[in-house]
């Protein structure tokens, strides 16, 4: 305690930029050049972190400093995955108020500097948050209508909640004496490791400053060296965040009450995807343990955060086994939720419903049918059916139990089965073609219903025309069928002539 205190006793006015940068050669020059190109670069310090690099990176580094008397540079063994080792051994060696970590591939705007430090500076505050851009490939985030170009705005997270989930260090700038007073470290050896700092940090200071230009500009490499290139697809990236979630849960306590549902929702949401694949990504003999942790976590936070914080009833379908402690389903996840339950008038995933709360997690959401591409033949009219379910976009195979059910002044015609099967460009659309006899079809105008009949009851869903789909006809000689609209709904005309022919 004492060494820390000598070391906030000696802070100097000015910013420190933390490069932690390992085989990053290719990059280095243009992070570099990008912090001495800025507008308050006679503020700013450089020290670069080379980890471990068996690449040029170190050189190259080394031939900066040479030439800059304001960048030092620091060789260390590598700290395993993640640039965590490196971002915290940089942390013990700034000598300034303020620190803002840029990785070595990754660029700061010319400004960056002067906007975050100046918004700090404004409204007296710890932290001050910018906006990033990617490159090459842009991006937008959940965050990004926060941002006004031009606007520096005094916030607190619950004016913009979002931002939340804004894990990224590198458009973050931060007070030397908070960061350290704080105890927040990034994690070692473990990839997603700014996460536990970035996060909670947002969630402990009372307000930051929020400055609506880009400061940040993260390189998306294309080469897949960026660990978000292989999200779902390495393996370790399951175990890795599984612990950061495991990190985050246990700071919950130390925030305010009103806060923590924030924290959870960051949680639930950057999880999602891992606990939604892990069942068919994962060796089988690891998925006991990875479903005991994850449920530690998530058995703490409330279903209606669960319910707010992710994409879709897929993406809850995992949580859901959780909190009804049911592995078996979890482990069988993909064939679960391939399937329907009708509860109702609403239709669920196929998963454990033993509560409303629970229930609610697994519904569906809107389920639209379409009608379109009609033709008649000699026996049969066929018409193409579209079937859009909204958050259950694993239902990838064919759907079972579908009836169409075709209706005259209120009163069924009869009723027969539709096969829907997931389209190759788009798994949350089913198409399949309704067939209906000619001869069960009487005259007149008539709608159709399509029916879902699952193990635990029926509901049904008007077949609509698309809003700007324009009417369809077709004819055998003997009968003119036709498809419009009327009350939303779609409309077939059937009409037979005693001669075999169409007046």
């Amino acid at each position: 305690m004492a060494r820390l205190g000598n070391l906030l006793r000696r802070l100097e006015p000015g910013v420190t930029i933390v490069v932690p940068a390992h085989n990053v050669q290719r990059y280095l020059a243009r992070c570099l050049d990008s912090v001495l190109a800025q507008t308050w670069w006679d503020r700013c310090r450089i020290l670069v972190v080379d980890d471990g690099s068996t690449d040029d990176t170190g050189r190259l580094a080394d031939e900066y400093a040479a030439a800059h008397p304001r960048i030092a540079v620091v060789h260390q063994a590598n700290g395993g995955p993640g640039a965590g080792a490196a971002r915290n051994n940089g942390l013990d060696l700034v000598r300034t108020q303020q620190v803002l970590f840029l990785d070595g591939d990754d660029e700061l705007t010319p400004r960056a500097i002067e906007l975050l430090s100046g918004a700090a500076a404004r409204h007296g505050r710890d932290l001050a948050v910018g906006a990033t851009e990617q490159f090459p490939q842009s991006r937008t985030w959940l965050w990004t209508p926060y941002f006004e170009a031009g606007s520096i705005r005094d916030v607190a997270i619950e004016d913009v909640p979002l931002l939340a989930h804004d894990a990224r260090t590198c458009n973050k700038l931060y007070s030397t004496r908070w960061l350290r007073r704080s105890g927040l470290r990034f994690a070692e050896g473990i990839h997603h490791q700014d996460t536990v700092v970035n996060v909670p940090a947002m969630l402990r200071v009372p307000r930051f400053a929020l400055v609506g230009d880009v400061v940040h500009r993260y390189r998306k490499r294309a080469e897949g060296g960026s660990v978000m290139d292989s999200h779902f697809t390495r393996l370790d990236n399951y175990w890795d965040h599984l612990k950061v979630i495991e990190m985050l849960a246990g700071m919950r306590e130390g925030l305010l009450p009103a806060r923590r549902p924030l924290l959870d929702a960051f949680i639930v949401r950057s999880f999602q995807g891992f606990a939604r694949r892990a069942p068919g990504t994962l060796p089988t003999e690891r998925l006991p343990e990875f479903f005991r942790r994850t449920k530690t976590v998530v058995e703490r936070i409330d279903p209606a955060v669960i319910e707010q914080a992710t994409t879709g009833a897929d993406q809850r379908a995992a949580y859901v086994t959780m909190l009804e402690d049911d592995l078996p389903s979890f482990l069988d996840l993909d064939a679960r939720v391939g399937r329907l339950r009708a509860h109702r008038g609403d239709l669920y995933l196929d998963l454990p419903d033993s509560s409303d709360a629970i229930r609610q997690l697994v519904r569906t959401g809107a389920t639209r049918a379409w009608a379109d591409q009609l033709s008649v033949d000699a026996t049969c009219l066929r018409l193409r059916v579209r079937l859009r379910i909204q958050g259950a976009s694993h239902l990838d195979t064919a759907l079972d139990g579908v009836v169409a059910r075709p209706l005259q002044d209120g009163d069924p015609i009869g009723e027969w089965p539709v096969t829907l099967h997931a389209d190759d460009d788009d798994p949350r659309q089913h198409t399949g073609e309704l067939a209906v006899p000619l001869d069960a079809l009487p005259d007149g105008a008539f709608t159709v219903r399509l029916g879902f009949l699952t193990p635990t009851g029926g509901t049904a869903r008007w077949l609509r025309r698309p809003p700007d789909a324009a009417a369809e006809s077709a004819h055998n000689g003997a009968v003119r069928v036709s498809l419009g609209t009327r009350d939303d709904r779609a409309e077939l005309r059937l009409t037979r002539t005693s001669e075999g022919t169409i007046d």
